[in-house]
């Protein structure tokens, strides 16, 4: 376990100081004497004296009544309220306690604020985060809460209880990231808490190909692109069965639009790699109790997403008249994301839809107008104001469409070099209220509540997950999505040719979902929600590999417990690599190898697809298919204006059924190569790579999660790790399985689960990351959920009483 403590403070202080000299540091100001005092200082942020007492009295808050906080031994709090405002002001209290400066920090990197606590190099950053429309986004989905009297309530009560905490900090008490920064913590608002909210949606929801789809399309032309980039394939295992009413029998031929030419959109351009990660995901799924030993349901849920320090998660349970609940929020946010109660389950995985589209624009010169469908309307502008720590505040003027903002224009097109004069259409820019859906989960006692709970989520779409103890089981794609034509999304579109402007979305009662199957199970992980015979056409970056594995799992057995619901989410098998091994070893000439080479494909031949820490197969595996991928597609890897290639399952299908194609002619070479040939090639190759590094798996997939300033003192950097980003078990090198749960439901919920950190903030607490070690070996921890307050007195390891 990493933490700070006396005897580490002065050569970490040292370690710093170095970091500062050496490279170019976050922050300017580092005030040493602050922070060495013996008093006050960072040896002041070891001190777990509050999480560790047995009877702490808090009081003049407010509150109609005493709240009892009881922590387990893993610290995690359980919060017993007589009323539903006491329930979250306690519980934004005590997540401010655990978790202050991250949620604080998050919320500036949202907004757009990072230049008020660093000195340099974060004004570009703050703009961008201005000009994509976060803390507008944010500003009004608040006055959507603010009209919602359930919502405004639990928020400003979540709002108060943070206060109430910050007040009561002193320099000597507040977290240590605010001494190191040299900056204080500012009172917490409802608009704080809404920008975490969209910082999520941002996450889950930015990413997009728009322009690498619209280069590729003009550069490949309709035939080809629809070969190598379709919207369906056959190795599809969707959430939804087959939709047999109307409509797409098979997916449909995207053609190209008619305005996307040279003239319009030129095919060298440079295309940047995006900051976002279309495989942050999820697993989720339940089977109903025909399927268990039990004869009641369980749930399982495990979101993919940045592993960092403290983690994204804090883990709680929440109980008031109506309300008796337990499972992860967001620090900042109130309510569960995740979680269960006595009588119900959810899960969520990201829905991947593509809800961002890009419309070039036609613009004055002195940007007072555009052209919009032939007539030019006016540009409207707000100027934002950014404020820097010690230097001049920055006025930036945004330019807005009926799309929406202009990104980057002439006068600010660092960021974003290639978008200049478009306009970006987000469905994250729309008024919303998430916190409704979460709010009225906790509270759930059967499927009608559940649905009720979902039926007004919006962004970004998700999959919920659910199971009740009455044995229904259900999986619904949820979330607002436009109704197209196909291919529309999926290129630049292009302002003057847009004559609609009113926004149609698929009816709620007709998005993908699907109750108590005739399979007796449901599944999310991030796959397609239907089937190509869908009455409405949708694209997004769907993941089916997961997806397969996790479908095929569930339907060889009948009789699952908690053991084997923990050995699937555990599983590190590449269903992927199952299919395709037979495929290419079937190919490979193996005369043409030498001995040394057979024997490590003999081995290899064997192999059944697994990523475990000691297996000494995945890598070959993978250098091979990676010299498969580089060799048949290094046309396209040669195109400075796409960073795309087809899906692997695109090349595998042309390795089985036409391994003449055109595609597996190497570029440079004189002869016509056969994917035979390129196979034998790339095995060589991988073959040589191989043997000049650790062969074991655990040796080269290390896990790093990291303090969200990026020191590595702070982190847990380089933890052999089993694994793979594209198994059940999706461990990659920076994100994976953040929280683990799995609950079979019943008389009482029994559950287990872990996440990759603990349940405190602070640098120098004993429960920093506590649970980083058992997370990366797969272990699990029995949850505690309490029926009472009485229960409470029998596990807990610390109490607060809040008056």
């Amino acid at each position: 376990m990493k933490r700070i403590n006396t005897h580490a403070i002065f050569p970490l202080l040292a370690l710093f100081i170095l970091i500062l000299a050496l490279s170019q540091q976050m922050f300017s100001v580092f005030p040493i004497g602050k922070v060495l005092n013996p008093f006050s200082g960072a040896v002041q942020n070891e001190d777990d004296r509050a999480l560790d007492a047995t009877a702490l009295s808090l009081g003049n808050m407010g509150l109609s009544g005493q709240v009892d906080v009881y922590f387990d031994k893993r610290k995690v709090p359980h919060i017993f309220a007589s009323s539903t405002d006491d329930l979250f002001f306690a519980q934004g209290y005590v997540t401010a306690a655990l978790r202050l400066w991250q949620m604080d920090f998050l919320s500036y990197a949202s907004a757009g604020r990072l230049s008020e606590i660093f000195k340099d190099g974060y004004v570009n950053y703050d703009r961008n985060q201005r000009r994509i429309g976060m803390l507008s986004a944010a500003k009004s989905s608040l006055a959507l809460i603010e009209k919602d009297p359930e919502t405004f309530r639990v928020v400003s009560a979540y709002t108060k209880g943070v206060n109430a905490y910050i007040k009561k900090l002193n320099y000597r008490t507040r977290p240590f990231e605010y001494k190191l920064l040299d900056y204080d913590p500012e009172p917490w608002t409802n608009l704080k808490t809404v920008l975490l909210m969209k910082y999520v949606a941002n996450m889950l929801s930015g990413y997009e190909e728009d322009f690498n789809m619209s280069n590729l399309m003009l550069t490949l032309g309709e035939e080809k692109f629809n070969k190598l980039f379709p919207d369906y394939t056959d190795h599809t295992a969707p959430m939804m069965p087959a939709h047999r009413q109307l409509a797409l029998q098979q997916a449909p031929h995207i053609r190209q639009p008619a305005y996307l030419d040279y003239s319009f959109f030129s095919s060298g351009t440079v295309v940047p790699k995006s900051d976002y990660n279309p495989q942050y995901g999820s697993n989720t799924w339940a089977v109903s109790g025909k399927k268990t030993k039990s004869g009641y349901p369980i749930l399982c849920s495990d979101p993919h997403l940045a592993l960092t320090l403290p983690s994204i998660w804090v883990e709680m349970q929440l109980s008031a008249p109506g309300i008796n609940a337990y499972g992860i929020s967001i620090p900042g946010t109130p309510a569960l994301l995740i979680g269960f109660n006595q009588n119900v389950a959810w899960g969520i995985s990201n829905g991947a839809d593509d809800v961002k589209d890009w419309y070039k624009l036609k613009v004055t010169d002195d940007y007072t107008k555009y052209e919009l469908d032939g007539k030019w309307q006016d540009l409207h502008y707000a100027i934002e104001e950014i404020k820097r720590r010690g230097e001049q505040t920055v006025k930036d003027t945004i330019y807005q469409t009926v799309f929406g903002p202009v990104v980057s224009d002439k006068h600010f097109s660092e960021w974003q070099p290639d978008r200049v004069n478009y306009a970006l259409k987000w469905e994250l820019h729309h008024p919303s209220n998430e916190f409704r859906t979460f709010i009225k989960l906790i509270r759930a006692t059967n499927y009608t509540d559940y649905k009720e709970a979902i039926s007004q989520y919006s962004c970004p779409s998700l999959n919920f997950v659910f199971a009740s103890k009455d044995n229904d089981i259900a999986a619904n794609h949820q979330g607002k999505l436009l109704i197209k034509q196909p291919g529309e999304g999926r290129f630049i579109y292009d302002a003057n040719t847009v004559s609609e402007l009113t926004a149609k979305y698929i009816p709620a009662d007709s998005l993908p979902g699907v109750l108590n199957p005739a399979c007796n199970f449901v599944f999310s992980a991030n796959q397609r929600p239907a089937s190509p015979d869908y009455p409405y056409y949708y694209n997004g970056y769907y993941r089916e590999n997961r997806a397969q594995r996790i479908r095929d799992l569930l339907e060889r057995d009948s009789a699952f417990d908690v053991k084997k619901m923990e050995a699937m989410q555990l599983d590190n098998t590449n269903n992927f690599a199952l299919q395709a091994l037979p495929i290419i070893l079937a190919k490979l000439d193996k005369n043409k190898l030498s001995s040394d080479q057979q024997q490590l494909l003999s081995r290899l031949s064997t192999w059944k697809g697994t990523y475990n820490l000691d297996d000494v197969n995945a890598r070959l595996f993978e250098r091979w298919w990676k010299n498969i991928r580089d060799y048949t597609w290094d046309e396209l890897k040669g195109y400075t204006f796409s960073t795309r290639v087809p899906d692997d399952y695109i090349l595998m299908d042309l390795i089985e059924k036409e391994p003449d194609a055109v595609y597996f002619d190497k570029q440079g070479t004189s002869a016509r190569e056969n994917a035979g040939e390129i196979i034998n090639a790339a095995f060589v190759a991988a073959v040589k790579e191989y043997k000049e590094s650790p062969a074991r798996w655990g040796d080269v997939n290390k896990v790093n999660v990291m303090h969200m300033t990026k020191l590595p003192a702070f982190s847990r950097p380089d933890l052999p790790s089993a694994g793979f980003p594209e198994a059940i078990n999706a461990v990659s090198a920076n994100w994976g399985p953040s929280w683990r749960m799995i609950v079979e439901l019943g008389p009482k919920p029994v559950a287990y689960g872990i996440f990759a950190g603990g349940q405190s903030g602070s640098l120098g607490s004993r429960h920093y990351d506590e649970f980083v070690d058992d997370w990366n070996k797969g272990q699990y921890y029995p949850i505690t959920f309490l029926l009472s307050a009485a229960e409470g007195k029998q596990v807990q390891s610390a109490y607060w009483k809040l008056k």
